[in-house]
């Protein structure tokens, strides 16, 4: 049967222009609030009901480094909402969604926001979009624009009533008798379901007990769920949905067929042949003996996990930024979903690796564990504040060590235990602490491996710290050959 179809809308624009809060009042919800740090950290998909018409909205994140999300947006939607903050003007992420909206073609309407604020200037606003080609209609151009406040609710009639509109105008019509199609939108591991995804369908019908199959995936659906987390047994075009039961974690944006268990690989065939560029595996690839390193003599490895794929896509962007702008050697030993486990940390202690962790929470037993090995650790549930943590502490790391909390030169080893080596010395420098994570260099400067001092004695006394031109005796957990003459240097 054909219906007409509910428009689905994705919203572009620059980080903190309002996208979020447009939605969030569209929606009359909290959603904004449940934003950390004030942007959206992945896609989501949600539906309205504007005078019994459906419309669906994507909110896309704006930071920079969600390039791949926003692509995956506008893949999936019939209708494009550039929100430009009336006060700020163009920026450069809505400069680049205009590309996009450029190449594919798409309907779109501008949205000026925030026109309740004292600086907001949308004549000088208009000016821009016209000298970058963007016509509005009063001037004679084809792309509507509507001035709209989320505060005050000005304007969001007028937004909705333009999109029904130019569903109607376009005629976009859609049959719901056929197998369903549709995309992957966002896709994760959950504890107690297994893996899950979020999508939406842009065609035909899907319901429970259906096979749902991707080019790298499949799932029986055994659970369906709405953008509000209720419980449903089916669900229509343009409708977002949440399913799971995956055999294995699919990739964001992929395109997926309804289909029976006898045509699952003709069906991952022909999926495979309508590839997306939007997928991101997740790799392990563990180091060489013979690293070469680039960042003075310093290669950084690092283990990441975030809490999806779209996350791990705008890590590995960010992280592919600071190696091509900072200089710096980085390479990832280990990219997946998921909380930190104990292999990630024997992972980091084996190698002295980095471990990132995005928008995940970490047990209290794990930090226990991170903290007692001295692994290098950063966590956040905003990226923009990951990047500043990780890229403050590479930046500054040959400063701290010039500063030297603790130098020891050593005088003697003792014995050839594989992880525990046992030496003698005297702080040349400085105040050497149990506990303390510490890396060997070696006579000629060059840097040998990492520990940690899990002995300490002074005098065959088992001491806290010992300070300069003291003599001690101390044990260090590592796999480092350490010799007479190594330094010891507290990190």
């Amino acid at each position: 049967m054909l219906i007409k179809k509910p428009p689905i809308v994705v919203i572009l624009g620059h980080i903190d222009h309002g996208k979020t809060t447009l939605l969030d009042a569209l929606r009359k919800t909290n959603l904004a609030a449940k934003e950390i740090g004030g942007i959206t950290q992945k896609i989501g998909a949600y539906e309205i009901v504007y005078k019994d018409e459906k419309i669906t909205f994507i909110d896309t994140p704006g930071h920079q480094a969600f390039n791949k999300l926003r692509e995956r947006g506008v893949k999936v939607a019939d209708i494009a909402i550039v929100v430009v903050a009336a006060d700020e003007g163009l920026k450069p992420q809505t400069l680049e969604s205009f590309e996009y909206l450029k190449v594919s073609k798409m309907p779109y309407i501008v949205a000026l926001t925030k026109i309740d604020k004292k600086d907001a200037d949308v004549q000088r606003v208009t000016s821009q979009l016209v000298n970058i080609g963007i016509i509005p209609e009063k001037f004679g151009g084809d792309i509507p624009i509507v001035e709209v406040s989320a505060v005050t609710n000005e304007g969001l009639n007028d937004l909705l009533e333009i999109i029904i509109l130019l569903r109607d105008i376009n005629d976009w019509k859609v049959d719901t008798d056929v197998a369903g199609k549709g995309f992957i939108l966002e896709s994760f591991k959950d504890e107690k379901r297994g893996f899950c995804a979020s999508g939406i369908i842009t065609e035909g019908s899907l319901k429970l007990g259906d096979l749902l199959i991707t080019k790298s995936s499949f799932c029986k659906i055994k659970f369906l769920e709405d953008d509000l987390g209720r419980k449903i047994d089916s669900a229509l075009p343009s409708k977002p949905f949440l399913v799971g039961n995956f055999n294995n974690l699919v990739f964001a944006g992929e395109a997926f067929m309804i289909g029976t268990p006898d045509a699952l690989k003709d069906f991952q065939d022909q999926l495979a042949k309508q590839e997306t560029n939007f997928r991101q595996q997740v790799i392990i690839s563990l180091p060489t003996e013979n690293i070469d390193n680039k960042t003075n003599g310093k290669q950084f490895l690092l283990i990441v996990k975030a809490d999806n794929l779209g996350s791990l896509e705008a890590l590995e962007k960010i992280l592919l930024n600071i190696i091509e702008t900072k200089n710096i050697d980085c390479k990832i030993i280990k990219s997946d979903v998921g909380a930190v486990t104990i292999d990630d940390i024997n992972l980091a202690k084996n190698f002295q690796g980095i471990i990132l962790s995005f928008n995940l929470k970490t047990s209290k037993h794990i930090l226990e564990i991170i903290k007692n090995y001295n692994i290098v650790f950063f966590e956040s549930n905003i990226i923009y504040d990951l990047e500043e943590k990780f890229l403050n502490y590479i930046l500054n790391l040959d400063n701290n060590l010039q500063k030297n909390k603790g130098v020891l030169e050593v005088l003697a080893t003792f014995g050839v235990a594989k992880n525990k080596k046992t030496i003698g010395g005297k702080v040349i420098e400085g105040v050497i602490k149990l506990n303390s994570r510490v890396m060997i260099q070696s006579v000629n400067g060059e840097e040998l491996g990492y520990g940690k001092i899990i002995s300490l004695e002074k005098n065959k006394v088992p001491v806290n710290e010992v300070k300069a031109e003291e003599l001690c005796g101390l044990i260090i957990d590592t796999n480092t050959t350490i010799s007479k003459g190594d330094k010891i240097i507290c990190l």
